[in-house]
């Protein structure tokens, strides 16, 4: 994706401590992974990176409809991963741990950006634009096109936050407990209301 040309091929020789076939690698947990990674070992870097590079650059782009700043973002927030590792937290979770930190990347970045080109800060990440489609959202596989039109303009009469949770929930498959991780809310409860209540404007709207 972005990365590749900056992902040397030279250091392979030294990280094969992961495993010498592809099945030992597939056995790793997101915990032994992330240790190999903070570790230093460059294949673990790699393999994260081929994972989750796509998932953050489509989570990106509901933040700002600008593909080139999502791009770029994305590249800088994978530097920063592999020149600070050792500095970082356990997880047990990646995929978790890379949204939560690249979240306030993206945000911290487009802010930056609009201060540049002389725009309100809030200009992309306050309108969070999930767009649904029978490809990327489970539980609407066999939707008909009709009503994956009047399900996306409902979508548009919810907050933010709403669309935000929601996007979690059905696209990511994150629980209330991860979502509510992610938006810093003190207690599970808040995260679950959260999407009782967008789910409920939805309800409404599609009546």
């Amino acid at each position: 994706m972005f990365l590749e040309s900056k992902i040397s091929t030279s250091n392979r020789s030294n990280t094969e401590r992961i495993g010498t076939d592809a099945d030992h690698e597939e056995k790793l947990s997101d915990q032994s992974l992330w240790a190999l990674f903070k570790q230093g070992d460059e294949l673990a870097f790699v393999s994260i990176y081929n994972d989750y590079a796509n998932m953050l650059y489509s989570y990106g782009c509901q933040f700002s409809s600008d593909k080139e700043i999502v791009k770029d973002c994305l590249q800088d927030f994978f530097l920063y991963l592999r020149k600070n590792r050792e500095g970082f937290g356990n997880t047990t979770s990646i995929k978790l741990y890379l949204l939560k930190a690249f979240r306030r990347r993206v945000i911290d970045y487009l802010k930056k950006e609009s201060r540049e080109r002389h725009i309100h800060e809030n200009f992309a990440f306050s309108e969070f634009s999930v767009q649904l489609s029978s490809e990327s959202i489970y539980i609407h596989r066999q939707i008909e096109a009709e009503k994956l039109a009047k399900l996306n303009k409902a979508l548009e009469s919810l907050t933010s936050s709403e669309r935000e949770a929601i996007y979690y929930f059905y696209y990511q498959g994150l629980s209330y407990a991860q979502i509510a991780e992610i938006f810093n809310f003190t207690h599970v409860s808040s995260a679950r209301r959260l999407m009782y209540r967008g789910l409920s404007h939805l309800r409404e709207f599609l009546q």
